[in-house]
């Protein structure tokens, strides 16, 4: 039987979900800098100070949306562990790629995350769910690096630490096509980044392939 406790906690997501889905249309059409929360609260129809009952501030509620779709990049990162050993890493980064494209914004938000001072604008709850999803993608990252290893086609490494690099480079990546847009800098070259780590890790499989065929 649900209690009045359970009932408040289902009342208060809802109205949180509620929120999130009004804010989201804004900050895709306006950008995180022109939106704000007035827009916001008059798209959820709801007072401003309603708003900041569920969010501490505006960077709270952009960041919050990110976990949503960072949840489905999880699960698009899972299948890719359903392919070719040698192949995931390669396919987890083109599916990381991929996201940038389809939900710009929401990368926007990712490379914000990063800036510092802004653990101070969000709430426990947003921090512990982004801090969540991030640690879920870069495990399977090192995950794909590690079944990469077990199938001969990369050099013996530790997985952690190439997934810490290639993920500092995904989100080095899309603080350049901030640049790129703000200073007509040239757009970042994701798939280059990725080539110049893959050929190192695949100097085992040149090896392999030699000794095989000597």
């Amino acid at each position: 039987m649900m209690t009045a406790q359970d009932r408040k906690r289902q009342e208060r997501q809802a109205r949180r979900r509620r929120i999130q889905d009004a804010a989201r249309p804004v900050f895709v059409e306006r950008g995180f800098a022109r939106a704000s929360i007035e827009q916001i609260a008059k798209q959820a129809q709801l007072s401003v100070g309603a708003i900041y009952l569920y969010f501490q501030s505006k960077e709270d509620l952009y960041v919050s949306i990110l976990e949503t779709s960072l949840q489905d990049l999880d699960a698009n990162l899972a299948e890719v562990r359903q392919g070719d050993a040698r192949g995931r890493l390669a396919a987890a980064w083109t599916r990381l790629s991929g996201w940038v494209e389809a939900e710009p914004e929401m990368a926007r938000a990712l490379a914000m995350t990063s800036q510092p001072g802004l653990r101070a604008q969000l709430t426990e709850d947003v921090t512990a769910g982004i801090g969540s999803a991030i640690t879920r993608l870069r495990e399977h990252l090192g995950a794909c690096v590690a079944d990469g290893i077990h199938a001969g086609a990369f050099r013996s490494v530790s997985p952690a630490e190439v997934a810490d690099l290639l993920w500092t480079a995904f989100i080095g990546s899309l603080a350049a096509d901030g640049a790129t847009g703000n200073f007509s800098l040239p757009a970042a070259q994701r798939a280059t980044l990725f080539a110049c780590v893959e050929a190192g890790l695949r100097a085992a499989e040149a090896a392999y392939v030699h000794r095989a065929a000597a």
